[in-house]
């Protein structure tokens, strides 16, 4: 097959992406705009504020435990109703939680704020793929999700930029008297476009509930086994990224000094590098098929990962954060898909309950272990101990599909 088939064929598919496929594609551009500018900047808004980095890991994983504990019982609700519908009461909740961080330093107030958003995201995150699998056809699936997340990151890259400049913006302007002021003016500036995603919600199509039955239990589960290794596999996976994922902007700031603005163009860089992958992504399934892709592009990420645990310079470690997420993220989207196509119409957003729900509360153990790590001088060390988990996972995933090609259930 020569390049300029190829690229037919890649465009033709991007053309036929259908409306709600791409209200979806907006949407998450919103909501990734919105949380790039406070990727860079929440952290450090708290820690002006006077939290340690050990408050910091128990705060970030509350919304991450409840979010975790409610996934199975969201996925089941959202088997039997409409997921639009779920989506925009869900983003809401996320919105006024949002809200409520970026303007009270009370820790009663903030305790709440995070309630709300993991009350929201339990439920959000057992939608998205369900909802934007029953909006996509076969042939146009993996293109969406791909490019979805590549627009989710260029987005992401925006709000990064915006995040770094914007203290120093607000500053200059004389309406922040202080860098906790400041910070708190960009953060509400976030508010804007998470807004406007809600209201991109609005004229999605809305789908009637895959099942009628309304009982609460697992009787329309039917592919048991493969969503039980997915899950253990994904489980793993979430208890190492949650060591160091959210904490790149204090990393970063505590290893090497770095300001806001500095932090911001690292992660700007990173988001277009990433981007440029998920954009090539339908390219390497068709070459590699999902399980080829998914297995070893993760088996990349890990040299990145090892250079983070030892990066003496800031440049350095750059690389390393940049080759991590570059590899990590273009297998990501083709997980979503593999794993959405592997689970019938009446079980995916309980089959997606499953996996949120283990990688949540994998992910708030980690994030308490990482921020304590941080706490007591340890920058470099969650990066090692994630390399044991990420590579266990991968060793999962291969065990369970990547030996039979076929991979997945009839569905």
């Amino acid at each position: 097959m020569t390049i300029e088939t190829q690229r037919l064929q890649y465009m033709d598919k991007l053309r036929l992406i259908g409306r709600d496929a791409r209200l979806t594609i907006i949407a998450w551009a919103f909501w990734a705009f919105g949380y790039g500018v406070n990727d860079v900047l929440f952290n450090l808004y708290l820690l002006e504020a006077g939290f340690g980095e050990d408050f910091l890991g128990m705060f970030l994983s509350i919304s991450i435990f409840l979010s975790g504990g409610l996934a199975i019982l969201a996925g089941m609700v959202a088997d039997r109703h409409s997921r639009k519908k779920i989506l925009l009461a869900g983003y809401v909740t996320v919105f006024l939680g949002t809200f409520m961080q970026y303007s009270t330093l009370s820790p009663a107030l903030l305790l709440i704020s995070q309630l709300l958003y993991g009350i929201g995201y339990g439920f959000t995150g057992v939608c998205w793929q369900p909802y934007t699998v029953s909006v996509t056809t076969e042939e146009e699936r993996v293109h969406v999700f791909s490019v979805r997340f590549a627009f989710f990151l260029i987005a992401s890259l925006l709000g990064s930029l915006t995040g770094g400049f914007l203290p120093a913006l607000w500053t200059n302007l004389g309406i922040a008297v202080d860098l906790l002021t400041a910070y708190r003016f960009s953060l509400w500036t976030a508010l804007i476009p998470l807004a406007m995603a809600v209201l991109t919600l609005l004229p999605m199509k809305t789908d009637e509930a895959p099942q009628q039955r309304k009982s609460f239990n697992f009787g329309n589960v039917r592919n048991r086994g493969f969503i039980g290794k997915y899950a253990l596999a994904w489980t793993v996976s979430g208890l190492g990224a949650g060591l160091f994922v959210q904490f790149f902007n204090v990393f970063f700031s505590l290893a090497f000094q770095a300001d806001a603005t500095t932090i911001g163009i690292i992660f700007a860089i990173n988001t277009v590098v990433m981007a440029a992958g998920n954009f090539a992504s339908p390219a390497i399934v068709d070459r590699l098929g999902k399980l080829g892709t998914i297995i070893w592009f993760q088996i990349f990420s890990i040299p990145f990962l090892l250079t983070l645990s030892w990066s003496p310079v800031l440049y350095i470690a750059i690389i390393g954060y940049v080759g991590r997420a570059l590899f990590m993220n273009i297998a990501w989207p083709v997980m979503d898909v593999f794993y959405m196509e592997g689970c019938s119409q009446e079980e995916r957003s309980t089959a997606m309950g499953v996996i949120n729900a283990g990688d949540s509360l994998a992910r708030g153990i980690g994030l308490n272990i990482g921020g304590w790590l941080l706490a007591i001088g340890l920058w470099r060390v969650p990066f090692a101990i994630a390399v044991i988990f990420y590579s266990l996972s991968i060793g999962l995933f291969y065990w369970f599909f990547g030996r039979d090609e076929s991979g997945q259930p009839d569905s």
